[in-house]
């Protein structure tokens, strides 16, 4: 048995589990740090208008569903006007499936984007 890294913690027995609302929280603290996103919009529409979300309801425009050992993140957000609006989705979806990966060592299978407006900053 060789002897553990400074880089390598212990294994020790036990498990994690990580809430389904605590991958929300992540998604959304790691979207609301991205170029373009003015911020998160609730799930559904009213009268067909977007309503921003305050920072302390960023888990709302999230919906985090598991598949097996695999992650499938569905976004909700506001967008800048003036921004293409395809570059900074593209921008969103690898950075939050980098982060999420990253932190959790989860798979994500695939995170979709749904623009529910577009605001200037």
């Amino acid at each position: 048995m060789t002897e553990p890294t400074l880089t390598e913690a212990p294994r020790l027995p036990g498990s994690v589990s990580l809430s389904d609302d605590a991958l929300a929280q992540l998604v959304g603290h790691t979207v609301l740090e991205c170029y373009g996103i003015v911020g998160m919009a609730s799930r559904s529409l009213v009268k067909g208008v977007a309503r921003l979300l305050g920072r302390e309801s960023l888990t709302q425009g999230v919906d985090v569903r598991r598949e097996g050992d695999r992650l499938r993140i569905r976004l909700y957000l506001v967008l800048e006007y003036g921004l293409n609006l395809a570059e900074v989705a593209a921008a969103v979806r690898t950075r939050v499936a980098y982060q999420v990966e990253r932190l959790t060592r989860l798979a994500v299978a695939d995170v979709e984007i749904h623009i529910q407006g577009v605001r200037r900053a």
